[in-house]
């Protein structure tokens, strides 16, 4: 009897252990994109110094960012990146030179920040949010 209550617990676990451990670990977990959350057309507003206008913005599946930012009398390229965190750095430029920078914080639906401009020797804040 003690036998056969032995080899019964021995199954037992052996079964418990094959089940327990047989699950399907090689099955990928679905990826969430972490800059899905930034992603889509944003725009906004800065004001500074001496300058001051609109921009806007589309972030891509990466995090990368192309856009407009315009004042009353210029048109400048904009191109930046967001991180996985919020953290936004860009660039605005005309067609030769890079003119200042833009750096601030993301969320889901708001962004915010400082923007400089060291060849005017103007600066200032922007703010915005997702379309």
């Amino acid at each position: 009897m003690k036998k056969h209550f032995v080899n019964v617990c021995f199954f037992s676990i052996l079964t418990l252990g094959t089940v327990a451990c047989n699950s399907d670990d090689n099955t990928p977990i679905e990826q969430v994109n972490p800059y899905e959350k930034f992603k889509g057309t944003w725009t906004g507003t800065f004001s500074g110094d001496t300058e001051g206008g609109m921009w806007t913005a589309t972030f891509d599946q990466n995090g990368k960012a192309i856009g407009k930012l315009n004042t009353d009398s210029y048109s400048f390229e904009l191109e930046g990146q967001v991180t996985t965190d919020g953290e936004i750095t860009a660039q605005y430029r005309n067609e030769t030179t890079e003119v200042g920078t833009m750096n601030g914080t993301m969320t889901e639906n708001t962004a915010s920040g400082t923007w400089k401009s060291p060849l005017l020797n103007i600066q200032g804040t922007w703010e915005g949010s997702k379309n």
